[in-house]
């Protein structure tokens, strides 16, 4: 089944998907990329370097997570055309913005407010596009 022929329940599922998945799992990435980099710091760079981030649990769930989110993302794009998907998954930037806040106590700023205002103002600027198309 073509993106074309995509049955309207299914395409609701792959939005959701999008809406809800997409970011979460991209906030999840982003968090073990975090912990990673703190779990190798101080490391040179090298073959040393590798065997401890193979070896690392955070690089582990990482990759893991990394499948998942290729598994939703195809399942995404069967059901909705590429530059209606691709627009929401921006979303992710601003709970990252939250997440370094909360979490590794990184300053928030007012250019970056504004920017994620600007994110949310395109997504759904876009998503109204895609609605009339």
């Amino acid at each position: 089944m073509s993106v074309g022929q995509s049955s309207p329940v299914l395409a609701r599922v792959a939005r959701g998907l999008v809406w809800l998945a997409m970011p979460l799992l991209s906030l999840g990435n982003q968090y073990l990329a975090e912990r990673t980099a703190h779990a190798l710091l101080g490391l040179p760079f090298g073959w040393g370097w590798l065997v401890a981030a193979i070896h690392s649990p955070f690089v582990q769930g990482w990759a893991a997570l990394e499948v998942v989110t290729l598994v939703v993302w195809m399942q995404v794009l069967t059901h909705l055309k590429l530059s209606a998907a691709f627009p929401m998954t921006a979303i992710g930037y601003m709970l990252v913005i939250g997440m370094g806040w909360t979490l590794f106590g990184e300053p928030v700023t007012a250019s970056q407010v504004a920017g994620s205002l600007a994110i949310l103002l395109g997504v759904w600027l876009l998503g109204d596009g895609e609605a009339e198309a």
